[in-house]
């Protein structure tokens, strides 16, 4: 694929929680880390280590302008699952006090999903050129050093472990119909088996009404590679392969990864 790179992470979790697109007081949790998720992460640590991006201005305007540059820099991520896993639940209890100044009791209470992933891998596809652009000629090193230094997915509690790094890796395309073994977006394909689905990465669609904006929200559905089994009272949800049809882009092949890029 010309002008991409690819970097491919092993990711350990103790437990990883990512709560699903409108969710509200009962805020179950994505299986995997959405596309999203992943570079949001990537980002974060590109913003701490090349703080010189942010200086003046309006904050918020500079996170979005930075999140708008990352999206150009890393244009597709995604994830294949390495061992079985397991959801539940806790009841969190938290402070709000900046949020909710002037209450008497600043606390609430929310039931978070959690997701047991001991492993996975995570790939992160880089545009060269975009990158080169934004961070430099050693943009490729930065980005693999960032990754890194990743130490949390998802909601706060997610913390994790990058044990390791390969690339930058080729990109080699193979076809629009065969099995894929990584999250991919429904946009994209169309799947020829049952898979699980699983609804990711909010966003909004906006819409004039006279001088005003409206802002509605919706969740991007999602192929991911996984089998479910009931074993008892619980679900388990073994890595899987699944087949499809490419309605954008192909199927890649990175090491051991097959990608739908559109």
């Amino acid at each position: 694929m010309m002008g991409m790179k690819a970097f491919i992470a092993e990711v350990y979790f103790p437990l990883f929680s990512l709560k699903k697109p409108l969710a509200f007081q009962v805020a179950d949790t994505n299986l995997l880390p959405s596309p999203s998720s992943l570079r949001g992460a990537l980002a974060k640590v590109l913003a701490y280590f090349y703080s010189d991006n942010f200086s003046g201005g309006d904050p918020q305007e500079q996170i979005e302008e930075w999140m708008k540059s990352i999206e150009e820099i890393v244009p597709y991520t995604t994830s294949k699952p390495e061992a079985s896993i397991i959801k539940g639940s806790v009841l969190l209890s938290r402070l709000r006090t900046l949020e909710q100044r002037g209450r008497e009791d600043p606390r609430d209470a929310m039931r978070r999903g959690i997701t047991f992933i001991p492993k996975l891998k995570a790939c992160f596809i880089v545009d060269e050129n975009k990158a080169t652009n934004h961070l430099g000629n050693d943009a490729l090193e930065k980005i693999k050093r960032a990754i890194y230094a990743i130490d949390r997915i998802g909601d706060t509690e997610s913390l994790v472990c990058v044990s390791k790094v390969i690339g930058p890796l080729d990109i080699m395309q193979l076809s629009s119909v065969g099995e894929v073994n990584t999250i991919t977006n429904i946009d994209f394909a169309g799947t020829l088996d049952s898979p699980v689905i699983d609804n990711m990465d909010f966003c909004f669609a906006y819409e004039a009404t006279g001088r005003k904006y409206k802002k509605p929200r919706y969740s991007r559905t999602h192929f991911l590679p996984l089998t479910a089994e009931k074993v008892g009272k619980f679900v388990i949800y073994k890595p899987a392969t699944y087949r499809v049809k490419v309605r954008k882009g192909s199927i890649y092949q990175i090491d051991d990864l097959k990608v739908v890029i559109g």
